[in-house]
């Protein structure tokens, strides 16, 4: 009787995420890596994840300094890598082929200012 009952509670603890889409696995989520190659420490990490978590449909931000890219996951029906690089650079970051915006950069604090 126990075994049946916490069985049922399980299950029904499991059926909002099931129902969602799925037990943590979003395949509605598209990821990209974008290159960001003028980030020089860790207050860039910072400055950039901040910077894309503003972004409606971000869902995971990855920032990797030592590799100078950002992973990201997002829903594609709310936003698209154009608008996610577009933060990156308003933010003062170069994003892929896509140039820092000079307003975003003369904001950073002086140890993200890599010229």
């Amino acid at each position: 009787m126990m075994k049946h009952r916490s069985f049922v509670l399980f299950v029904a603890s499991m059926l909002p995420a099931v129902l969602a889409g799925g037990c943590g696995g979003n395949s509605n989520l598209q990821t990209e890596v974008i290159s960001a190659k003028t980030m020089v420490c860790g207050t860039c990490e910072k400055n950039i994840e901040k910077a894309l978590y503003t972004v409606e449909g971000v869902k995971s931000v990855k920032v990797a300094l030592k590799e100078k890219n950002v992973t990201v996951q997002f829903v594609p029906a709310q936003t698209n890598l154009q608008t996610i690089e577009r933060a990156i650079t308003d933010a003062g970051y170069d994003a892929n082929d896509k140039p820092r915006d000079p307003g975003g950069y003369e904001k950073l604090d002086a140890c993200c200012k890599a010229d």
